[in-house]
């Protein structure tokens, strides 16, 4: 009873700790630009003048300068800047409110020179650079006032001796060589006549009208110049209101998922299932937790796997509990029952959740911005379910089990019609088989598989994909209104604005929401007066807007480093399943997960689905899920062929089909687990991740489908002629 009542306790205690510390936790959760409105934005520098290269330096040099802009420009969180490559600078900056406003400051060059005409023929005035930004202290602008109170800018000089000089040369010459124009990225501020020599090492800026005016220029001034030009190749911008509606619905999502899952758990797994549950809650508890230590940035993909991430957490706990269950159908006693399933079941929750820790490390290594949340998220979403879903969860049954209050099969899930005696020879699942054979049912799935793949093949070739701009470059604009709109409408808006995108779709539950995709980087000016157009229709302030822009050579980049990834992943699972278990093992499991990665490529290019960079993050996710539920049937193969006399093929094939009935349990609980998360995503979640959702359904669905049909058959072929070879030795 003591034991009892401790348990109580500390389950108690620490759902109180949870709910205590939860709202704490959320607020510190560092959100990315498509939760919290922002943009990312990749540069690609190159010198300001002909003949010179890009340095390593010059680029840390700018780098530094954005970091600084950012900065001064204040309210935009924690911008993320910094190198990539040989000439490329990525910018991060969630947060922001007045985004274009935040954009120019960042990009504009910011260069001060004071010109002169000295040496200047007509056509090409104010030729001769006098002073440069380098002439200039840093900083050293400040606001300030004429004697009448009109604004002005004052600037202080490194050199004043040399200021000097320039200024007595210049007050010796007749207008207009005696003007010593003061200009900003070449436009003339003021172009003052030059009539004594000024000494004192300072220069005055004047022509502002206003204070604010001024005081925008001598924040400018202040910013310094950039070293290098920056060209923008690939631009992410979304606006706050729309970051927070997506944070919203995805969260709701994540919410109905993790609920069902609780649900389903309790009903179907008894007592563990109510273990499971707590430690679900544990799992995302902590999962917040380790995400604040790291200052990990979670992001739209981010939430996506995890809410996912639950859905895998629990099937160690089906895994386990299965084993649980097969333990005491067999006669053993609850607690050997509880020992014997947890040991026997570790290696096989190891080696199914470190192949997805492959695919999801390569995501990481190989993706950008949101690909790389999702994926850090992934992997740490395996990690903390190894300790609450395995160990903790081991912990407390067996605490629970010790109490001597739980000790019937009932409490587990198993009916006692279910019970057979440990001297039994009665294989479980006799009956079972003796409807419904797998193995003799494979050619069926085989031919539904090759039918498949020859439309996926003849839609690829035919009919290719539909690259979103990630791909095909492009500008895609996603407008959320905050009234329902028609089609007739949104012809009218493109041709006022007069623009001609590719395609143009109205969407979302109210007709609030249009996507157009264009195949040519669109100008700012042209999303100026988009917007403008909209403003007139709907009134101020009525559209939220999310910008997707790609270069093209950054396309082709992106689609390359695509195929690598996905290609890098499946040898690297390849590789460790040749170490864990052995080469048809290997065959079998890679034919699947590719036989499921291409259906599911197949079924968005037969229905013109949009492929881009989550898309790829979906394939690589499903590559590691098809190989987890793979490895679990294979690993109750490996386990059977131990005890197994293998003369023919009826005796590979009884393997082979006991094995897939003694894991089908795990098989279909998993599968429905995940469809939870998975659709609740597809339903509830943000439309910006709908068709990952939807390419994870059809994914995870074929999964399950491919381990029992696809896989566990081509392995029983290799076996099989291995078995006809006398001479062959494993």
């Amino acid at each position: 009873m003591k034991r009892l009542v401790a348990f109580i306790l500390t389950t108690a205690v620490t759902l109180a700790l949870i709910i205590g510390t939860v709202p704490t936790i959320l607020d510190s959760v560092k959100l990315g630009l498509d939760l919290k409105g922002g943009f990312e934005i990749l540069y690609e520098a190159s010198p300001l003048e002909e003949g010179q290269q890009v340095t390593r330096e010059a680029l840390v040099v700018t780098a530094k300068n954005l970091q600084k802009r950012a900065d001064v420009v204040g309210g935009v969180g924690e911008p993320e800047i910094y190198p990539e490559g040989e000439n490329r600078i990525r910018v991060r900056i969630a947060g922001v409110e007045n985004i274009d406003e935040v954009r120019k400051r960042m990009k504009d060059p910011a260069v001060l020179t004071f010109r002169s005409n000295d040496g200047c023929s007509e056509d090409e005035p104010f030729c001769k650079i006098e002073l440069r930004g380098t002439d200039f202290v840093e900083g050293s602008a400040t606001v300030g006032y004429d004697e009448l109170r009109r604004p002005l800018v004052n600037i202080e000089l490194v050199d004043g001796q040399k200021f000097y000089e320039i200024t007595d040369r210049l007050s010796r010459k007749i207008p207009p060589n005696n003007l010593l124009a003061i200009m900003l990225d070449d436009e003339i501020i003021s172009a003052p006549e030059v009539q004594y020599p000024i000494s004192g090492g300072k220069a005055t800026i004047t022509g502002q009208r206003t204070v604010q005016e001024a005081q925008e220029l001598a924040d400018t001034i202040n910013l310094g110049a950039l070293p290098l030009k920056l060209e923008e190749k690939y631009i992410q911008q979304v606006d706050a209101s729309l970051g927070r509606a997506s944070l919203d619905q995805t969260m709701q999502a994540g919410i109905i998922g993790s609920i069902l899952i609780l649900l389903f758990m309790l009903i179907y797994y008894r007592l563990p299932g109510a273990v499971a549950s707590f430690t679900l809650i544990v799992y995302v508890w902590i999962l917040l937790i380790v995400f604040n230590l790291l200052n990990a940035t979670l992001t739209l993909p981010g939430i996506a796997a995890f809410v996912l991430g639950i859905g895998m957490a629990v099937d160690a706990n089906i895994i386990t509990y299965e084993r649980f269950r097969e333990e005491l159908r067999i006669g053993k006693s609850v607690l050997s029952a509880v020992r014997s399933g947890s040991k026997t079941s570790l290696r096989t929750i190891i080696d199914a959740n470190l192949t997805t820790v492959v695919a999801a490390a390569v995501l990481f290594f190989m993706g950008q911005g949101a690909i790389k949340g999702f994926a850090l998220t992934l992997i740490l979403s395996i990690a903390v379910g190894m300790f609450t879903n395995v160990l903790l969860s081991r912990a407390l049954i067996l605490w629970l089990v010790r109490t001597g209050k739980f000790n019937k099969p009932g409490y587990f899930g198993v009916k006692p019609e279910e019970i057979k005696s440990l001297s039994s020879k009665t294989d479980l699942h006799e009956k079972a088989i003796s409807k419904f054979d797998f193995i003799r049912h494979g050619k069926k799935a085989y031919a539904f598989s090759i039918l498949l793949t020859l439309a996926g093949v003849l839609s690829m070739a035919f009919a290719g994909f539909n690259y979103g701009v990630d791909f095909k470059a492009g500008t895609t604009l996603d407008i959320t209104l905050n009234q329902s709109t028609s089609e007739e409408v949104i012809d009218e808006l493109v041709a006022e604005a007069e623009l001609a995108p590719a395609t143009r779709n109205l969407g979302g539950a109210n007709r609030d929401r249009i996507t157009f995709r264009f195949d040519h980087v669109l100008t700012e000016q042209e999303i100026d007066r988009l917007e403008a157009v909209i403003d007139e229709h709907f009134g101020e302030g009525s559209a939220s807007y999310e910008q997707n822009t790609v270069d093209p050579v950054l396309a082709f980049e992106m689609r390359n480093l695509a195929l690598i990834a996905v290609l890098t992943a499946s040898v690297f699972i390849l590789g460790y399943i040749l170490i864990r278990f052995e080469w048809r093992f290997a065959v079998a499991a890679i034919i699947a997960l590719l036989h499921d990665a291409f259906v599911v490529i197949s079924i968005f290019s037969i229905l013109q689905l949009e492929v881009n960079l989550t898309f790829i993050a979906a394939i690589l996710t499903i590559i590691g899920y098809s190989i987890n539920d793979t490895i679990v049937i294979f690993d109750r193969i490996r386990d059977n062929l131990r005890f197994a006399k293998l003369k023919d093929k009826q005796d590979l094939k009884e393997i082979v089909n006991n094995s897939l009935w003694q894991t089908l349990g795990r098989t279909i609980n998993t599968l429905i687990t995940l469809l939870m998360t998975s659709v609740a995503l597809m339903i509830f979640g943000s439309e910006s991740i709908f068709l990952f959702s939807l390419a994870i359904t059809i994914g995870i669905t074929f999964g399950g489908y491919s381990s029992i049909f696809i896989a566990s058959p081509i392995w029983m072929s290799l076996k099989l002629k291995s078995l006809q070879k006398p001479t062959a030795s494993e």
